[in-house]
């Protein structure tokens, strides 16, 4: 399965590692490109935005601090939204708000 990620901070880069550690293809993104470099000696491919990231996923997790990461991300320019396709799953693993979700 091809599995994107968005979010590599202190949790979101070791979920991304159990992925790639499973077998699963792995497409991931950050603000910080630089907290990408565990998930990609992994194995995992950058991409250089979410949109790119849903564009290329059979499905999608992010792993964001909040509701404001959370809809910019999802939503936003260059968002999932934007990039989303026929079958794409979307699961928000962030800390967020029920109005949000």
């Amino acid at each position: 399965m091809k599995v994107g990620f968005i979010g590599l901070g202190t949790m979101g880069s070791s979920m991304a590692a159990n992925i790639a550690a499973a077998g699963h293809e792995l497409v991931v993104n950050d603000l910080n490109r630089s907290s990408s470099a565990a998930a990609e000696e992994a194995g995992a491919t950058w991409a250089d935005s979410p949109a790119e990231v849903a564009r290329v996923s059979e499905v999608v997790f992010t792993s964001l601090p909040g509701p404001v990461e959370v809809e910019a991300v999802a939503l936003g320019p260059n968002g999932i939204a934007e990039g989303a396709h026929d079958g794409l799953a979307y699961f928000d693993l962030s800390t967020n708000s029920p109005t949000v979700v």
